[in-house]
């Protein structure tokens, strides 16, 4: 024999919403925190079942998420159609309705009863709804006649509210996580196609280059001066296309995760002998005086060689390129205990406006006006160096004023460790 309802007041009201509140800020599922408040509440109405169906916002059809009591099963796989039954035309009117007897209701659809041979007497239905917006329906049924009363339909309504906050919250983080992983996904494939496209544009350049040094070498044959002119312009822009399409694929290939750190030993002042002249021949027909420091003695490096060498090249190649006249200073000092080696790097170039300096890392950033304009790139320089700092747990630190100069100093760990 089923148990009597509980009688319904304002006291049990407080206690269905104190218990919810619990559920709520714990930390089971929200799907389990609906189920244990539908069934509470149930129980205090004396319900056979209850329902939970979701509004599908494409086609105006509700669904059944949850259900309790019998016949569970076989409503799982059951569709009401916009606007069927009694649930349907309480999502259609956002109206709370209580039906005593369903026989007496023209809105009552007798095809679930069908389907699954339960025999609805009596009804109860509130709709869920988050700021205006229809999320979907609570319903109580019973076999009995006259089962549920105005009291009973103030408290479904009461637990209303807060499930449909759950369920708006549970919908945003589910489509949250989608987007995210379609965003990672599509960064992947990006940054994978990108390293795939810049590695087959460098073959081509370079055998550009390779025919245009031939040429230029004389070995087709004599060249007069403009012919010469001509060709060592389209030397030196292929060279600034391949120097593009290498930065696309160092950054393209970070992005990607397919960096590899390689330890070996090795002394920064090697390091700077081997750049020194590229730096010198960036600075050519300037006025700017190039000058290296060593302020303590340097310990050996234990770390990734080439890629230390690509930081330190972008950094004072940035420094070139925006420094006309003056000097440009690089001093290294080894520092925390000799634990750590500093690089400063120093110029009397342009300098960066104060608003831009949080931006100076990311690709594609320049600071805008027209000095920089002039001195063309995309640039991809510091933000590869950053990327390849953060690899080898290193950082760097930038202080500028426009018109005086640039500091960069760069820490990086004497001995790299994953």
């Amino acid at each position: 024999m089923k148990p009597e309802p509980i009688p319904v007041d304002r006291e049990s009201e407080v206690q269905i919403l104190a218990t919810l509140g619990e559920l709520m800020g714990s930390s089971m599922p929200f799907r389990e925190v609906i189920t244990m408040a539908m069934r509470f509440t149930s129980a205090m109405m004396g319900a056979d079942g209850s329902s939970l169906l979701l509004l599908d916002r494409k086609d105006g059809n509700l669904s059944f998420y949850i259900v309790l009591g019998e016949k569970a099963e076989q409503l799982r796989n059951i569709t009401l159609v916009q606007g069927e039954g009694i649930a349907g035309y309480v999502a259609a009117t956002g109206v709370p309705m209580v039906v005593s007897d369903v026989t007496r209701e023209h809105h009552f659809s007798q095809r679930v009863d069908q389907a699954t041979g339960f025999k609805t007497r009596s009804i109860a239905c509130v709709p869920l709804r988050v700021r205006d917006e229809l999320k979907g329906v609570i319903e109580v049924v019973s076999k009995r006649v006259g089962s549920f009363s105005d009291k009973d339909l103030d408290m479904l309504t009461a637990i209303a509210g807060p499930v449909a906050i759950m369920i708006d919250h549970a919908r945003l983080i589910n489509e949250v996580k989608s987007l995210h992983d379609k965003l990672e996904k599509a960064g992947r494939i990006k940054a994978e196609f990108l390293a795939t496209m810049t590695h087959e544009l460098r073959t081509p350049i370079n055998i550009i280059i390779g025919n245009l040094d031939i040429l230029l070498g004389g070995f087709l044959g004599e060249l007069n001066n403009r012919q010469k002119e001509s060709l060592k312009t389209a030397m030196r822009n292929s060279g600034e296309a391949l120097n593009l399409v290498t930065s696309l694929l160092d950054l393209s290939r970070i992005e990607a995760g397919q960096v590899v750190v390689r330890v070996e030993e090795f002394s920064l002042e090697d390091v700077w002998k081997e750049l020194e002249m590229l730096f010198r021949t960036g600075l050519s027909g300037k006025e700017v005086a190039l000058c290296w420091q060593v302020k303590t003695p340097l310990p050996g490096l234990k770390t990734d060689k080439i890629k230390i060498k690509e930081i330190l090249s972008n950094i004072v190649l940035n420094a070139v390129k925006f420094t006309d006249r003056g000097t440009i200073e690089v001093s290294v000092s080894s520092v925390e205990g000799g634990e750590q080696i500093e690089i400063e790097v120093k110029d009397t170039g342009v300098g960066i406006p104060e608003d831009f300096l949080p931006f100076i890392f990311e690709p594609f950033r320049q600071a805008e006006g027209s000095f920089t304009r002039s001195h063309g790139g995309v640039g991809l320089g510091l933000s590869i160096a950053k990327r390849l700092l953060n690899l080898l747990h290193g950082r760097v630190a930038v202080e500028s004023e426009v018109g005086k100069g640039s500091t960069f100093r760069i820490t990086i760990p004497i001995k790299y460790s994953a």
